[in-house]
């Protein structure tokens, strides 16, 4: 590898560090080296290995000790971002739609009763605007985005971090999928689910919220891919 400073380059580096991490089975603790010999291990500049170990510092990978005896060591990694790596990999193509689908049908319930207990003045002007945007979209190409905003504007307003990260996250992957051949039911009552959605959460209405929770159940892109 020439002596090149850039970030595709450092980028390649933190994979193949990352990658001696993961099939060494190395623990939390345990030496990598030191930055000039891996610098030189690599063939790259420092700088370009500087960035590499910032990319996996930030991602909770390696820990950098200065002074005597110090250098680059695997870290201790919390399950979150444990978590954070596996939703990565999700989006890199390791699960199916249908997969996830199935998740968000199973999470629904949890974000909608969140957002009825907590959801602002302004979450609520927000979600009944995107309400009625997808009901003016509704029978068009532009339909199928509308409904996916609306569900990740509803998760944004739960507290539960974990619960929000996860779900939005798997929105966006399945937004950027293809769903060639797939079509979702444009049905009156599919639409009124996804209104009911937005007004559970302005009339604070739990039984509304759990009512539309079970009717969407009921109509999940999930079948239609299954």
């Amino acid at each position: 590898m020439s002596q090149i400073t850039n970030a595709a380059v450092a980028v390649q580096v933190a994979r193949a560090l990352e990658e001696e991490i993961t099939s060494g089975g190395w623990r939390p603790g345990h030496f990598v080296g030191r930055r000039q010999e891996l610098a030189a291990r690599f063939g790259v500049a420092p700088a370009t290995l500087g960035e590499a170990i910032q990319l996996l510092r930030s991602r909770g990978v390696v820990e950098a000790k200065p002074g005597p005896g110090g250098g680059i060591f695997v870290a201790a990694r919390s399950p979150f971002m444990q978590l954070s790596d596996q939703l990565l990999r999700l989006r890199e193509g390791s699960a199916t739609l249908t997969n996830c689908l199935r998740v968000l049908d199973a999470l629904d319930g949890a974000v909608l009763l969140d957002a009825v207990e907590h959801a602002t003045e302004a979450d609520i002007a927000d979600i009944s605007r995107l309400a009625q945007e997808l009901e003016a979209a509704w029978g068009a190409p532009d339909a199928a985005s509308a409904i996916w905003v609306l569900h990740a504007r509803i998760a944004r307003v739960t507290p539960n971090e974990l619960l929000r990260s996860l779900y939005t996250n798997l929105v966006d992957y399945i937004t950027l999928e293809e769903l060639e051949g797939a079509t979702a039911p444009s049905t009156p009552e599919r639409l009124r689910t996804h209104l009911d959605f937005a007004e559970a959460i302005a009339r604070r209405d739990h039984a509304l919220a759990a009512s539309a929770v079970e009717r969407h159940r009921g109509t999940s892109m999930a079948d239609v891919l299954s």
